[in-house]
């Protein structure tokens, strides 16, 4: 079984997208939006870098890069090719947490694998297959294991995975065969919001009242949709793990 004992602490999480979203987010105008992709690795979730801001900011990057290269923009999309980025930061209580840094939750992970692996033969159907950038095999087993969790006790939900992400990509090691790589980082998905304590504007650090104006003005953002919507820009697009 895996194990969920002593996770009552918190930890600061970061969490990259445009400043006009992130403006709306910590002025509770809207609420992070979980990402729904098929092929994001810890499952269904709303994804954090524990401790590590400029990660999420880098990954805001590649995501603006994204849109700048999208064909047919949309207003939208317009405006987060060319907004400027901001970076939140959460305080995340990790709660009933998968940590995949206990070694027993790696054997459980094992034998959940085996399970999803034969009942997946049963039914005659294929094995999703991971890839460099999308890892579709890894959420659908992350998914199996939640709800093998949860079908335990019903009332108790997983409220958090952790997991450490090293790349497999060999251009990513600091010199030739060493176990440090670039981009390795802690990432948190949060499957239960509550689990979210506070929320604050990380970066820019320096924003005047005038600026925050000017950035909603510039967004054309409309209060009641965003909160009728709670959604934030997370999983909008094909930014895929860095790798």
């Amino acid at each position: 079984m895996a194990r969920f004992d002593d996770y009552h602490r918190t930890v600061i999480g970061y969490h990259g997208t445009g400043l006009s979203t992130a403006l709306r987010i910590v002025n509770r105008f809207q609420t992070f939006r979980a990402s729904e992709r098929k092929y994001d690795w810890l499952g269904s979730g709303i994804y954090f870098w524990e401790y590590a801001p400029s990660q999420a900011l880098d990954f805001a990057r590649i995501r603006q890069r994204q849109y700048l290269r999208k064909k047919n923009k949309t207003k939208d999309d317009l405006l987060r090719a060319s907004e400027p980025l901001a970076v939140v930061a959460s305080m995340i209580r990790l709660g009933y947490c998968l940590d995949l840094t206990e070694p027993e939750n790696i054997r459980y992970m094992e034998a959940v694998f085996r399970d999803y692996s034969e009942s997946m033969a049963l039914t005659g159907d294929a094995l999703p297959k991971n890839t460099r950038k999308y890892r579709k095999l890894d959420r659908d087993i992350f998914e199996y294991t939640y709800k093998q969790l949860e079908s335990v006790e019903p009332k108790r939900i997983v409220d958090t995975a952790r997991g450490i992400y090293v790349p497999t990509d060999g251009a990513k090691r600091v010199w030739p065969a060493s176990w440090i790589s670039k981009d390795t980082h802690i990432q948190l998905c949060v499957r239960n919001p509550a689990s979210i304590l506070g929320t604050w504007l990380h970066y820019p650090t320096v924003l005047g009242v005038d600026d925050a104006s000017k950035t909603f003005q510039d967004a054309a953002v409309d209060i009641g949709h965003a909160n009728s919507q709670s959604q934030d820009s997370t999983g909008e697009d094909d930014a895929p793990e860095k790798d």
